[in-house]
């Protein structure tokens, strides 16, 4: 079986688009983890034909060769991949309210929340609940699995849970604050409120935009609240500066900029906006 230590899986939309995904990885990072990728994610973030949002296959597929990456790479045996067809059975219609009984064997979001409960790991998600009924999936596997409850958690719900507040919250407002700090001056460099301001209000629509609006409103909150927002942008630019994540992320985004210089767009996009 597995045995490094686990965090969470994500689902395919969390690492598709970069806001979520940095902050996650980063998240991930503070706690000495690596970010997990469930087979069925890799295969649609790597090998997107089933999946109908924007990827850039070749960046993912890239990172897969480079040393130190900030992801685990899950794969399952033949013994594990017999137990996810077993999930996958008990999984009722309720539990995915625009599939039919027969769809869910082979509906890529079915397959992670398996794959997930295999593996050992929660699995976090930012689809609503008119494509996945998280309470339903938790009472199946929770009464006929004997897994525990709340094992799918909505990304905001989990990072509620992670920060919920006082100086956990301010560490989550630095996080977020990190995956937009300025990198191409030195540490000591002062990162103006002002000159933060309209960078801070692009994430929290770009959070919104990736159904993370709960995690988005109570950045907006602390923001706003916070009583020193110099001493949390140095904190923030300092994290940047070091974090491994982050700085294969900044290297993501300049090999899609030479891909996109070379005049291969047909490689894809890396989701919209931030």
């Amino acid at each position: 079986m597995i045995d490094e230590a686990l965090g969470p899986g994500f689902d395919t939309v969390t690492l598709t688009r970069p806001t979520p995904r940095k902050l996650v990885c980063l998240w991930m990072e503070q706690a000495g983890l690596r970010t997990v990728l469930l087979p069925t994610v890799w295969e649609q973030l790597a090998h997107p034909r089933r999946n109908k949002i924007g990827v850039n296959a070749a960046s993912w597929q890239r990172m897969r060769t480079q040393r130190n990456a900030p992801f685990r790479w899950l794969e399952l045996g033949d013994a594990q991949q017999e137990a996810v067809d077993d999930v996958l059975r008990h999984f009722t219609e309720p539990c995915f309210p625009r599939l039919a009984a027969d769809q869910i064997p082979d509906d890529a979001d079915a397959n992670i929340i398996a794959e997930a409960l295999i593996a050992g790991t929660d699995v976090l998600v930012t689809q609503d609940i008119n494509s996945i009924n998280h309470d339903e999936i938790n009472f199946v596997i929770e009464q006929r699995l004997g897994a525990n409850s709340g094992f799918v958690l909505t990304l905001d719900r989990a990072l509620a849970r992670a920060f919920p507040g006082g100086e956990s919250a301010d560490h989550l407002l630095m996080l977020a604050l990190a995956t937009i700090a300025p990198t191409d001056a030195p540490v000591s460099h002062e990162w103006a409120v002002e000159d933060a301001r309209q960078d801070f209000a692009n994430l929290l629509r770009a959070l919104a935009g990736a159904n993370v609006r709960e995690t988005a409103q109570r950045l907006d909150v602390r923001w706003n609240q916070c009583s020193d927002l110099e001493r949390l942008l140095a904190a923030a630019g300092t994290v940047a500066e070091n974090s491994r994540a982050l700085w294969f992320e900044r290297m993501r985004a300049g090999w899609q900029r030479e891909a996109a210089q070379r005049g291969r767009p047909s490689q894809g996009h890396e989701g919209h906006g931030r």
